[in-house]
């Protein structure tokens, strides 16, 4: 059971981690991308999308398989839905603090969090479904 759990949550943050560096990349490169001189994702940025993600990924894991548990059927996905709208609200409210400051390069923190969260959770479904 051990060592169950352990893949789990280090799949799990593992696939999100680089799921969201990718989308978090892309939307902050992407409005820049006509420039001569594109500006480069910042190593501060990478840390700050990493360590949003170690805050939220593991009690969201936590709760969703709590829910499959000790849920009846019928509620696992608005249970896991519920779950993922308070990771992005909290994932948007860490970003937003970030955002007042120009050098982060943060200019929508809840666009940012939905759609990192959106092709994270996204990816997670397809791997589940992949491993039935």
């Amino acid at each position: 059971m051990r060592i169950y759990l352990t893949e789990m949550f280090a799949v799990s943050l593992l696939l999100t981690v680089v799921t969201e560096l990718a989308v978090v990349h892309i939307l902050l490169w992407l409005p820049e991308r006509h420039l001569k001189r594109r500006r480069r994702l910042n190593l501060r940025t990478v840390l700050l999308a990493v360590l949003v993600n170690i805050l939220t990924n593991p009690p969201a894991v936590l709760l969703c398989w709590l829910g499959r548990m000790y849920l009846p059927s019928a509620l696992h996905f608005p249970a896991q839905i519920a779950v993922e709208a308070a990771v992005v609200a909290t994932e948007a409210y860490v970003y937003s603090c970030f955002a007042v400051k120009p050098e982060w390069g943060i200019k929508q923190p809840v666009l940012l969090s939905c759609v990192a969260n959106g092709c994270s959770w996204l990816l997670g479904m397809i791997v589940m479904a992949l491993q039935r």
